[in-house]
């Protein structure tokens, strides 16, 4: 009976431990990319790179209760630390450090949500859903054709989520 014991307590142990283990393959990668502008500072973006499942991702998306889990859990993703004023979006964001996260409905209307000392700043992304799928999320800041003007540009599965992202350091102005 003892011996039994032993054993059971050895494969408890077992089980336990490959319960635990997560395939490399699929569990969220550790990302950031930083813009820096002379005289202003930088505005750095660090994110784990979730891994796009399309059968959880469509369920989700029919069920109500698991949508609001969803985004609950996806409320904080990262972190967007800016150490000068943008507008993203449309939405002026003081200089400052944020939880960065994402929401989304079921018509995949997506929204870049960023948290600051409990209060929460929405911002409406435009989405697209006819790319290429994209195994993780990822999140990217590119230069567009205007000085003070970036494209902020969030990318799931085959879902493309942008804004306009303006830095008032740069907007075109006089030199005296």
């Amino acid at each position: 009976m003892k011996r039994l014991s032993v054993w059971s307590l050895l494969a408890l142990i077992f089980v336990a431990q490959t319960a635990r283990a997560h395939d490399p393959r699929t569990v969220a990668k550790d990302f950031s990319h930083t813009l820096t502008i002379e005289g202003a500072g930088k505005l750095t973006l660090s994110y784990k790179s979730l891994h796009y499942n399309e059968q959880v991702y469509a369920g989700t998306k029919t069920n109500e209760r698991t949508l609001a889990n969803i985004n609950r859990l996806w409320h904080k993703v990262g972190k967007l630390d800016a150490e000068f004023d943008v507008v993203i979006g449309g939405v002026q964001i003081a200089k400052g450090s944020y939880d960065m996260g994402i929401s989304f409905d079921a018509r995949d209307n997506f929204t870049l949500i960023l948290t600051s000392s409990g209060k929460d700043t929405t911002i409406p992304l435009q989405a697209a859903v006819d790319g290429p799928v994209v195994g993780y999320l990822s999140f990217d800041l590119r230069p567009t054709n205007d000085t003070d003007s970036f494209e902020f540009e969030g990318r799931y599965g085959k879902i493309r989520a942008t804004a306009q992202v303006k830095v008032p350091y740069l907007a075109p102005h006089e030199h005296k």
